[in-house]
């Protein structure tokens, strides 16, 4: 795990146990504080999976480098394995917040992945539906699509993979991930519209609270 504000974490594991549940001492998990995106253009290491659980790309901040085709080209080419698979947080996904945003992030990645998919799910703790993309490149080891894996076999996976200690996971299973890719008709017209791939030079960012239809 990669993160810029050290305090902030240090301050979460204190305060929000029930959040990380204990995964902060799993021998497995190694903790760098600092630039994620200094790390992945310095990094010799590769990898099966990056998890991009970030901060929205907004002006004020470091983030949206994050959120470039620069950056997804470099993760495409140099950081992942072959068959190897990039998700990223892309920001709100509802009628009030994000549709541009959303929209750009996913064809930005179009940009540097031949596979990529939107979903979307309820966070709680921002009270509204938000944004994910799923990317990857064509490999014989990866499906056309995530919902060409059947409701069975997730679930059946689920149970092979699930550890005796490990609790019942509260929202995912095979239904679900069925239903997740299923986008409304008023986000799908966004994605389909849009034509902004983000820069460095040119970047998107996030916009809070301005009625799109």
């Amino acid at each position: 795990m990669v993160d810029i504000d050290e305090e902030a974490c240090k301050i979460c594991i204190k305060e929000l146990p029930t959040w990380h549940d204990g995964c902060i001492e799993d021998k497995r998990l190694k903790v760098i504080y600092g630039d994620a995106f200094k790390y992945l253009y310095e990094c010799k290491e590769k990898f099966d999976v990056v998890i991009m659980d970030i901060a929205d790309p907004v002006e004020a901040g470091p983030g949206y480098k994050l959120y470039t085709k620069e950056f997804y080209c470099q993760v495409a080419d140099n950081i992942l394995n072959e068959g190897g698979l990039l998700v990223t947080q892309s920001t709100a996904c509802d009628v009030l917040n994000g549709n541009k945003s959303f929209a750009t992030i996913h064809n930005t990645l179009k940009s540097a992945f031949d596979n990529v998919f939107p979903y979307r799910a309820f966070i709680v703790s921002f009270g509204g539906p938000w944004g994910f993309n799923l990317a990857w490149r064509s490999h014989k080891s990866l499906p056309n699509k995530p919902t060409d894996i059947s409701t069975d076999e997730i679930d059946k996976r689920i149970s092979e993979r699930h550890e005796k200690k490990a609790k019942d996971t509260k929202f995912y299973d095979g239904e679900t991930h069925q239903g997740i890719f299923n986008l409304p008709k008023h986000i799908r017209k966004f994605m389909k519209d849009c034509s902004q791939v983000s820069t460095i030079e040119n970047p998107c960012y996030m916009e809070y609270g301005a009625l799109e239809t």
